[in-house]
């Protein structure tokens, strides 16, 4: 296979993982969040999270487990839709009753970054919107032949996103004062909470329907 096919399915694969992970959903608001409340390595941890569950999913389907596993997913959506909901509440309460991080420079807190990266895991496995949103993103796709770059360039595609967005957000809360700060922190969990109470109150009229 020629370099320019690999080149192809990179890019392609860029793409995918850019366009999914940058609608601003529960992922992108909650790395909003723990930029606000914990600065940019929290943020960027939970980016990273959200594009390893990326690069699962597009493997997945790239090795066409994902046609094989969508008719469960579909059946199952409404479990995986209130486990994704009540994680986004927890998520939500958790965030408003913690204090603010003003970390000085060069500090890293080893044990925070590890509980974003990992939670940020989890709720992104139980979003099944991602899980549909992959299987039909990748279809276009599972006659590629060169599947590593095509996943690569997907964790590429979503990692570059997630960068931009906790950098950006970082921008904007190093020029906040403290008290600004914990407001707009508070603002964005309560937006998650928002959404957590959405997904429960969408399930639950699809279920009387």
């Amino acid at each position: 296979m020629s370099l320019s096919h690999y080149l192809a399915a990179l890019v392609s694969g860029v793409g995918i993982g850019f366009t999914v992970a940058a609608p601003i959903g529960p992922m992108g608001m909650l790395c909003i969040q723990r930029t606000l409340a914990s600065g940019v390595a929290t943020g960027l941890a939970t980016g990273f999270g959200a594009a390893t569950v990326h690069l699962t999913y597009s493997a997945l389907a790239v090795l066409g487990l994902g046609s094989l596993a969508q008719p469960w997913v579909e059946a199952n959506a409404a479990v995986f839709g209130i486990v994704s909901a009540f994680t986004l509440l927890w998520f939500a309460l958790r965030t408003h009753r913690c204090s603010l991080v003003l970390q000085e420079a060069g500090t890293i807190d080893s044990v925070r970054l590890a509980r974003a990266y990992l939670s940020a895991i989890a709720l992104g496995l139980t979003n099944p919107l991602t899980v549909i949103l992959f299987l039909a993103a990748l279809h276009a796709f599972s006659t590629q032949a060169a599947a590593a770059p095509l996943i690569a360039g997907v964790f590429l595609g979503s990692a570059i996103w997630w960068m931009v967005l906790s950098t950006v957000v970082a921008t904007a809360r190093s020029r906040l004062t403290p008290r600004m700060l914990s407001l707009s922190s508070r603002f964005a969990s309560l937006i998650l909470l928002g959404l957590g109470t959405m997904m429960l109150v969408r399930i639950a009229q699809q279920a009387l329907s």
